[in-house]
């Protein structure tokens, strides 16, 4: 399952949350959702948002002990190394 961040520049929980993805080593794609209307409709005001699917994981301020048992419990073979 492919993981996407919904982002927007100048962010700073959106860097924050980008840190904390890099950290866990999970791979995802970044998307500004000021590029994307789709987007912008559904999460301007959400962001950072980290989307698996169309389905939300983790929105605002994100807690990487929630993300990390998010994760391992979805089963889509997931594995975030925090070090």
């Amino acid at each position: 399952m492919s993981y996407v961040l919904v982002s927007r520049k100048g962010c700073h929980l959106c860097e924050e949350a980008e840190q904390m993805l890099g950290a866990l080593r999970l791979p995802f794609e970044l998307r500004d959702v000021d590029q994307y209307p789709e987007l912008r409709l559904g999460y301007s005001f959400r962001v950072p948002v980290l989307l698996r699917g169309s389905e939300v994981l983790m929105e605002g301020r994100f807690d990487a002990p929630r993300l990390i048992r998010l994760l391992e419990q979805s089963g889509d073979g997931a594995q975030p190394v925090a070090d």
